[in-house]
């Protein structure tokens, strides 16, 4: 299974669940009566189904969110935007080690960003996520073992005589089949065990009149199929374990589990049924003891706000307002729909991944002050440029040539072309280079021979090349990042230095690539300074 398989379930899946997460935590705080318990526990259900389904559906619309710096086809356009803003993230931390000279830190952070470019990282995390789940699951396997031979250890006999017929009655009463009963000491509150072979645990310290409202109590959770929800909610945990919503919504899913199931038992109940039933709670809240989240068992422990509110709804009764509850329910299906719709068609993975198009060039965020309209005009900005980067007067012959909204003039002295440059009718410098009768310092092999700078040297380089930048291309350094280090040529007893700056807006597939001369003794020359993405 690709690492890019996983990354797209896990990031699709908690994206739309945590959305939804927070939508239900506020429903449920102001739209619970309304809604009622059997509602929101069906908006709980179909949260679990999104985790845990790996389902995609088409969505013709999705495409157009589909960065073209994820252009891995099986990573998906949501997923492909995470990766996007997290090396953007990460390149963002980078800069601040490379500002605060922790090189450490800046090398830690880009072998990162190396990673998630070319899903090393991924990999990682996929591991580190398998891991974590087998580690949940183990425990939840752990907890609910002891749990059993605990109970098993302290079971007592059977429910048997009168009470047993009674409980009988009820199931009979309640459409449920039952399921063994057992007086279990010390048992805190009764509990309905199990999954496949569901029991209820019963305490043998209950009176004769509180046991038949605990009976009932979790019969109704047998008929709600609770015992099944546990497993969901296990499940969702296990997989989503790093992140802490899925945990509230699991804690919060088994409140309104306990809240759906006293509905039930209190439905056919007259007053003074319903405040004994209610005395019941309160006293199974004293001993405030009951099953983990990770323990498939029920338990009828609530304390403070939630056994309040849990006291004054048996008390209270009411129904729901059913349209309410149906509008709902309609329209976290459709919710449900529209959260897998995150694959695009098969027509558009064929044309492949875009990159991106000319107006998301980064010179489409630079606006010169120049307006070059004639031959003229061109050679004497390309003079202005040449004066600004030697210093001197040229004294070679300038041609210059138009094309599609630029330009690009070039120097001649004798038969060599000493300089070149090409801009926009506005005077935005594309690609400027000088000196081009040797390049082997740009193009031979793979840089065997690099050596890095000294730290005092290179911040230097970096000082002065945006300083130089700043006055050849106005607004281009709030565009870009800070110049990064790319290799350092010796050639003779000069330092050619390539630099490289990304832009800051991931939309542009390109920044700056800047190579300078430097002579210890004779400064710096900038000798090629190119925008990439523009040819």
């Amino acid at each position: 299974m690709r690492s890019a398989t996983i990354y797209n379930f896990l990031i699709e899946a908690n994206i739309m669940a945590c959305i939804a997460i927070v939508l239900m935590t506020v429903l449920r705080r102001f739209l619970w009566k309304g809604l009622g318990n059997g509602a929101i526990c069906f908006g709980w259900f179909l949260i679990a189904f999104r985790l845990l389904c790996p389902l995609s559906l088409t969505n013709p619309v999705i495409h157009s969110i589909r960065s073209p710096f994820a252009a891995d086809a099986a990573i998906r356009p949501i997923a492909g935007q995470v990766k996007v803003r997290l090396n953007d993230a990460v390149s963002r931390l980078s800069d601040v080690f490379w500002r605060a000279d922790n090189m450490t830190g800046y090398e830690a952070v880009t072998r990162l960003s190396d990673g998630i470019q070319d899903a090393s990282a991924a990999i990682t995390l996929a591991k580190v996520w398998l891991a974590g789940v087998l580690l949940v699951s183990a425990w939840f396997i752990f907890s609910n073992l002891r749990f059993r031979m605990r109970l098993r250890a302290d079971r007592i006999e059977p429910i048997s005589g009168e009470l047993k017929e009674r409980y009988e009655a009820l199931c009979r009463e309640r459409g449920v089949m039952p399921v063994p009963v057992f007086f279990t000491d010390p048992l805190p509150s009764a509990c309905l065990v199990g999954v496949f072979r569901p029991y209820i645990a019963l305490p043998l310290s209950a009176s004769p009149q509180d046991a038949i409202h605990v009976l009932t109590h979790e019969i109704c959770h047998l008929k709600n199929r609770d015992h099944l929800w546990g497993v969901l909610r296990l499940l969702c945990c296990a997989v989503h374990w790093f992140d802490p919503l899925v945990w509230l919504a699991a804690a919060m899913s088994r409140t309104d589990s306990e809240l759906r199931c006293d509905d039930r038992v209190t439905g056919p109940m007259d007053p003074d049924e319903r405040k004994s039933y209610a005395g019941v709670l309160v006293l199974s809240a004293a001993r405030r003891n009951a099953p983990g989240l990770g323990v498939l068992a029920t338990g009828m422990t609530m304390t403070g706000k939630r056994l309040k509110t849990r006291v004054e709804t048996v008390m209270r009764g009411g129904k729901p307002l059913r349209w309410l509850a149906v509008t709902f329910t309609v329209l976290a299906s459709m919710c449900l729909v529209g959260a897998f719709a995150t694959s695009e068609t098969k027509e558009q993975l064929e044309m492949g991944v875009p990159w991106p198009i000319e107006e998301h060039y980064l010179t489409e965020a630079l606006h010169g002050n120049r307006r070059i309209k004639t031959e003229s005009d061109a050679v004497s900005f390309a003079k202005e440029v040449w004066d600004r980067v030697r210093g001197r007067e040229a004294e070679g012959r300038f041609e210059a040539y138009r094309e599609a909204g630029s330009w690009s003039v070039s120097m001649a002295e004798g038969d060599d072309i000493a300089f070149y440059l090409w801009f926009s009718s506005d005077g935005v410098i594309w690609d400027m280079s000088q000196d081009l009768k040797d390049y082997r310092w740009v193009t031979d092999g793979e840089y065997i021979e690099s050596h890095v700078m000294d730290m005092e040297e290179l911040n230097g380089v970096r000082e002065w090349t945006v300083k130089e930048l700043d006055v050849l291309v106005p607004g281009l350094t709030g565009e870009i990042r800070k110049p990064e280090l790319v290799y350092v040529r010796d050639v003779g007893d000069a330092k050619f230095v390539h630099l490289n700056a990304s832009p800051k807006d991931s939309r542009y597939d390109a920044g700056a690539s800047v190579f300078v001369l430097f002579r210890p003794n004779e400064g710096y020359t900038l000798v090629m300074l190119q925008l990439a993405g523009n040819g």
